[in-house]
């Protein structure tokens, strides 16, 4: 069950929310104004806050822009209660970091759907996957709405490992465990020998991997990650497969194929041109980059970047 706080001046709003969720089993906290509610926070460090926007004082916006900028609450679920309901609204309140609404009147058994999903929510971002132990989709794209949130400079970079499925069709079982530990490890050793501390490395299944990291430092990441990956891949394969530049697998008929040696299409969007309001939108942009920056058969690995400083 998870720690709740409720920030409401509906008085009586506030007392039957908070008489269900602790019905249901949840710890629930209360405070009736904008002022005074983030520091509230602060002393019980919820899971998940419910943030009436309009508030004697401070507003929920203004709250939920607090705690997305504050290291200690940041990763806290926060759900935006909107007498409105209209789109503009809604995407304003998401825009400051929230990661859902309800509109108000609502039904009690609606608030707990939304109380599951953002419960869900919170464990999805800190399930790691089985072979890398990094974080998958839900966590980068929740970091990338934080960081937009706090109107940071950012990059995300998109990568893909380009040969990565003719390679485990060659090595059997053991081929996605080999290639993946090379990556991840690849990837952890740059955001500690390059320094990129505030860096977020995500794993998003298969052959795709997303870094979300500081605007200043996409470029020498990159041209490292590319450079390093390229002299380094090479300890997965034999010196005739090397000398050769190809591999033999096996398309899905079974029929022997020559594949080229792994490399990496890298795509970056970053927030210098253009303004993102939500992670949504940089995935939709990565997914058009990674497809300009395909490698040609058999060469180093490419890097394509978004500078456009339009939405076209």
């Amino acid at each position: 069950m998870s720690k709740i706080l409720v920030v409401d001046d509906d008085v009586d709003l506030a007392e039957l929310v908070k008489t269900k969720l602790s019905s249901e089993g949840h710890q629930v906290f209360m405070i009736h104004k904008g002022d005074g509610a983030f520091d509230y926070a602060k002393q019980i460090k919820p899971d998940i806050s419910i943030l009436d926007i309009m508030l004697p004082g401070v507003t929920g916006y203004q709250i939920c822009r607090r705690m997305r900028k504050d290291p200690e609450l940041y990763k806290s679920a926060i759900m935006i209660l909107t007498a409105l309901g209209e789109e503009p609204e809604v995407l304003h309140g998401l825009e400051q970091g929230a990661d859902d609404y309800l509109a108000k009147p609502f039904k009690l058994d609606r608030l707990m759907d939304k109380i599951n999903s953002l419960e869900d929510l919170l464990v999805a971002i800190k399930t790691m996957n089985p072979v890398t132990n990094l974080p998958g989709t839900d966590a980068v794209k929740r970091e990338l709405n934080h960081l937009l949130a706090r109107s940071t400079a950012i990059a995300a970079v998109y990568i893909d490992m380009v040969g990565y499925k003719p390679y485990c069709a060659s090595r059997g079982a053991d081929g996605p465990k080999q290639v993946l530990d090379f990556m991840s490890s690849l990837l952890i050793s740059l955001k500690k020998n390059l320094s990129l501390y505030e860096s977020f490395i995500s794993h998003l299944g298969g052959e795709h991997f997303v870094v979300a990291l500081k605007l200043e430092d996409y470029e020498r990441f990159t041209t490292v990650l590319t450079e390093t990956f390229d002299r380094d891949v090479t300890q997965l394969y034999t010196q005739q497969e090397i000398a050769n530049k190809f591999i033999v697998a096996k398309d899905r008929t079974g029929r022997e194929i020559k594949c080229p040696l792994m490399s990496l299409s890298v795509g970056v969007a970053h927030n210098q041109y253009r303004q993102y309001k939500s992670a949504k939108k940089v995935f939709e942009v990565l997914a058009q980059v990674r497809q300009k920056a395909q490698p040609t058969q058999g060469a180093s690995s490419v890097i394509f970047v978004d500078r456009r400083r339009t939405d076209r």
